[in-house]
């Protein structure tokens, strides 16, 4: 077997392990928020939104230091770094017993965060250029079937066990991630003499290179519509079915979108590398925001079902998208670097994207909330429209300094 082949098999498990475990929790917050003595609606929401963002906005601020690091001294470290500190962090959080410890603990969660670059800066390195869309597609396909497997699991176990115990289960789960990088995936040894990118240098070719610098407005924009909902959608299932079996019906409809996007990431993929990543991310945006809207109107979960798994074939052609476009415009030696600043942009997106839905939902209602999902995600597909990009990728060479 080819060696980026290994490395990406071996990544997409432990991604899976990593991300079904973070899964069995994070949905089930706001849940868990009315445990710690959380009791007025609004409080809840406000509240929701904020444990779910302050993790995003310390990982954000992080992930360029991180991913820089990553490029001098491996990405291996950086993925033991992650998968053993969050689950120490998720181990204590089975043990808070008030509101402000759990706050507390989710930003040293964030803190702990920042993955996703070194993983495809590790999962990029030696694959072919042909292959860029499928084999990105692929690793994304672990990180979706582990929010699918892990907000099912977790909804049932919660209903079954309670949020503490979930936490437990998931603290096992991020420690068998973190062991299985440590003794499985194998990196080149790295020349740490060899000059390498700065913070601010890889923060200068961002925003110097057209590409880059648009990608990363559109990361920002698509994470934060996307993320609006996330907070509030577990309080609007509630609203709409009650408390019975609850933290079960949570979990499905989480899973039905994750278990859709699973299916369909790898076809855009493909569909990306031979008709171009730009038409792909364009006809995404536009029909994921389309497929919001109805979101806002229904009456019962079980029509949120079906507009959920139609919202999953959609998501599918986002993030692949996006990857294939960075990696393509950036070099092996910068690429951790230039992921650690982009991912930023995205967790940026996604830390005050779940702090507007909880205001909103506190405020107006949650059907408002999800439908201002649906018309920021149709302002970006008009963003790309317009011809912003003109094409998925610039021609790259050694030394150019559009590069460096």
């Amino acid at each position: 077997m080819e060696p980026w082949k290994k490395t990406l098999y071996l990544s997409w498990g432990i991604t899976f392990i990593h991300g079904a475990g973070l899964q069995m929790f994070v949905p089930f917050l706001p849940l868990f928020v009315k445990e710690l003595g959380i009791t007025d609606p609004k409080a809840q929401s406000l509240w929701s939104g904020l444990l779910f963002g302050v993790a995003f906005l310390f990982s954000a601020v992080l992930a360029p230091y991180w991913g820089t690091l990553s490029d001098k001294y491996g990405r291996k470290p950086l993925l033991l770094r992650t998968t053993l500190g969050i689950s120490t962090v998720v181990l204590l959080m089975s043990f808070t017993t008030n509101i402000y410890q759990l706050l507390a603990l989710r930003i040293v969660h964030g803190m702990c965060g920042a993955m996703v670059p070194a993983l495809v800066a590790l999962v990029s390195q030696g694959m072919p250029e042909e292959k860029t869309g499928q084999g990105l597609g692929t690793m994304q396909s672990s990180i979706i079937a582990g929010n699918i497997i892990g907000p099912f699991i977790g909804g049932v176990l919660s209903d079954l066990m309670g949020y503490r115990n979930v936490l437990l289960v998931v603290f096992l789960l991020t420690l068998i991630a973190g062991l299985t990088t440590l003794f499985f995936i194998h990196e080149p040894k790295r020349d740490r003499a060899k000059p390498r990118a700065t913070v601010m240098d890889n923060v200068k070719h961002v925003l110097s290179s057209p590409h880059l610098r648009t990608v990363a407005i559109a990361l920002f924009a698509i994470q934060f519509s996307l993320f609006i909902v996330q907070p509030i959608l577990p309080l609007f299932i509630v609203a709409l079915h009650g408390q019975n079996n609850s933290a079960t019906l949570v979990g499905l409809v989480f899973s039905i979108t994750g278990f859709s996007a699973l299916l369909f990431t790898p076809y855009w993929g493909k569909v990306g590398d031979r008709k171009g990543h730009k038409k792909v991310l364009s006809q995404s945006l536009l029909f994921a925001g389309i497929v919001y809207l109805p979101q806002a109107l229904v009456a019962s979960v079980y029509q949120l079902l079906p507009l959920r798994a139609a919202l999953g074939f959609f998501v599918a052609g986002i993030v692949p998208s996006t990857q294939a476009m960075i990696v393509k415009n950036t070099h092996d030696a910068q690429r951790g670097g230039v992921l650690g600043v982009t991912h930023s942009v995205t967790l940026c997106g996604q830390a005050l994207g779940p702090l507007m839905g909880g205001l909103i939902g506190a405020w107006f209602g949650y059907r408002y909330a999800i439908a201002l999902t649906s018309l920021l995600l149709i302002v970006v597909w008009h963003f790309f429209r317009n011809g912003i990009l003109k094409r998925d990728t610039v021609p790259i060479t050694a030394g150019s300094e559009d590069m460096l």
